[in-house]
C-alpha cells in the first residue's frame, strides 16, 4: 500500500493547467455492460471528458433476443444505429437483427462477424481509423485485434468473478488472457492492482473520482432538505447507491438495534437477492429506524448526501469486497460530511479521514463520535481531500499513461479535424 493520497497522480497538479498538454485526436471504442447513463459510472465520466478531445464510441449490450422475437417480458426492445451525444462522444447500438444467441456456434461466429463490420462503419462515420480499444470487462476480450486497434486498455472496476451467478473459473480465464494481452490495465484500488499484476504487464492503480462541484456544498447558503428525508429525525446515518448483496446485513442488523436513537436512511434501488441476504435484509429493513428511501434521480443524490449526519459504507467484507473502491467515498467527503466504513484497504491513503468499525458496538461508537465531532476544520479537511479526486484530475492521470504507453509502442497521435 502506498500510504499517501498522491502516489496515483503522477505529478498531476492539483490545479488545472490551461497550458498542460493533453491527450487529442485518439478515438476511444468503449463496450458497456449496461446503457449509457450520463455521470451513474465511472466510465461515464472517465469517456465523457476523453470526449473533450478525442472521438469516443460507445457501445452498449446487444439486445437478447427475447427482445426482438418478443415474449411477455421484453415484448418490443429498441432499434441500433449511432446516435451523437455530445462534443465528440457517441453512441452506437447494434441493430436489432444481431441479437445475442447461445447456441449454434456457426450462428454465433456469423453474428459476431457482423457486428464487427457495423462497428468498423461506425467508426469510419466519426472519422475514426484505429481505435483504442477501452475494455471494462473480460467478456470482451473478443474484440481484441478485429479491429485494426492502436491499443487495448483494460479498466478493472471490481473484482468481478465475485459477482453473483459469475463463472468463476471461465472469467478468471479470459481475464488472464486478456491482461496478458493488454497494453495498460488501470485498477480502481492498490488491492486490485497487486491482484491483476504479472510478468510483462503494464498495471496502474488510478483511484476513483468524484465529481466535486456537484456534491460540495454551496458557502453561506441554506439547501432545503429532500422531503422524505425531513420527515425522519434526526440523527440520520445515511447511504446511497444500491441495496443489494455487496452490503453486510447482518452488521446492519446488529447496529440498527444497538443505536435505536439513530435513523439508518438508505437512498437506492433494492435488489437483494441471496436467501441469506433476503432473510436478514427483510428483519433488518422492519426496524422503525431504519428508512428505505428507493431510486432517486441521479441530479437529486447530492442533495440526500449533503442532508446526512454522517454517511455509511457497510460492505460484506468478502475477499472480492476488501477490493473495492467505492465511489460513493469522495462524493461523501466532497459534500463534508463523516464516512463511518469497514476497514477497506482503499481508506488506508486517507490517512484516518474515515472512521473505521468491523463489529456493531464499534459502528455505533464511531457514528455517535462522528455526530459529537463533526465541526468546520474537519469538514474543510474533507472537502479539500475530496478535490484531490476529482474526475478532471483523474482523467488527466489516464490521459498521460495511455500517452506514454503509446510512445512505447512508437504510435502515432490522431488528430480532429
Amino acid at each position: 500500500m502506498s500510504g499517501t493520497g498522491d502516489t496515483w497522480d503522477g505529478g498531476v497538479p492539483a490545479a488545472a493547467d490551461p497550458g498542460r498538454e493533453r491527450l487529442r485526436g485518439e478515438t476511444f471504442l468503449c463496450f458497456g455492460w449496461s446503457g449509457w447513463e450520463p455521470g451513474a459510472q465511472t466510465w461515464n465520466q472517465v469517456l465523457r471528458r476523453l470526449a473533450y478531445r478525442n472521438r469516443v464510441l460507445f457501445v452498449p449490450p446487444p439486445l437478447e433476443r427475447t427482445e426482438v422475437l418478443g415474449s411477455r417480458f421484453a415484448p418490443n426492445g429498441s432499434g441500433g444505429g449511432l446516435r451523437h451525444r455530445e462534443d465528440h462522444l457517441y453512441v452506437y447500438r447494434y441493430p436489432r437483427f444481431l441479437p445475442n444467441f447461445y447456441k449454434s456456434r456457426l450462428l454465433i461466429r456469423a453474428i459476431e462477424s457482423a457486428r464487427l463490420s457495423c462497428l468498423r462503419r461506425a467508426l469510419s462515420r466519426i472519422g475514426g481509423k484505429r481505435p483504442i480499444l477501452y475494455l471494462l470487462h473480460p467478456k470482451f476480450r473478443g474484440y481484441v485485434g478485429g479491429l485494426n486497434e492502436k491499443m487495448v486498455m483494460y479498466h478493472v472496476l471490481d473484482e468481478y468473478s465475485g459477482y453473483l451467478g459469475a463463472n468463476k473459473a471461465r472469467l478468471r480465464a479470459e481475464e488472464r488472457s486478456l491482461l496478458d494481452t493488454a497494453d495498460l490495465t488501470l485498477c480502481v484500488s492498490e488491492t486490485l492492482r497487486d491482484a491483476k499484476a504479472g510478468p510483462g504487464r503494464r498495471v496502474v492503480y488510478v483511484p476513483n473520482g468524484v465529481d466535486f462541484d456537484q456534491f460540495v456544498p454551496d458557502a453561506g447558503e441554506e439547501e432545503e432538505t429532500p422531503e422524505d428525508l425531513a420527515a425522519i429525525p434526526s440523527p440520520r446515518a445515511g447511504y446511497v447507491g444500491r441495496v443489494c448483496d455487496k452490503l453486510d446485513y447482518r452488521l446492519l442488523l446488529d447496529i440498527a438495534r444497538a443505536a435505536p436513537e439513530i435513523s439508518f436512511c438508505f437512498a437506492g434501488p433494492v435488489l437483494v437477492v441471496t436467501r441469506e441476504n433476503r432473510a436478514l435484509f427483510e428483519e433488518w429493513a422492519a426496524l422503525r429506524n431504519v428508512h428505505l428511501l428507493g431510486a432517486k434521480p441521479l441530479f437529486e443524490i447530492p442533495r440526500y448526501v449533503r442532508a446526512f449526519d454522517a454517511c455509511l459504507m457497510p460492505y460484506a467484507m468478502t475477499r472480492e469486497g476488501r477490493q473495492r473502491y467505492p465511489l460513493k467515498l469522495h462524493e461523501y467527503l466532497a459534500a463534508g460530511k463523516p464516512v463511518v466504513s469497514v476497514p477497506l484497504p482503499c481508506l488506508e491513503e486517507l490517512h484516518g479521514l474515515v472512521r473505521t468499525a468491523e463489529s456493531a458496538e464499534g459502528w455505533v461508537e464511531a457514528l455517535r463520535g462522528s455526530f459529537a465531532e463533526n465541526g468546520d476544520g474537519e469538514r474543510e479537511r474533507r472537502i479539500e481531500t475530496a478535490r484531490r479526486y476529482g474526475w478532471d484530475r483523474v482523467v488527466i492521470r489516464i490521459e498521460d499513461l495511455v500517452r506514454e504507453t503509446l510512445a512505447s509502442r512508437g504510435a502515432d497521435a490522431g488528430t480532429i479535424a
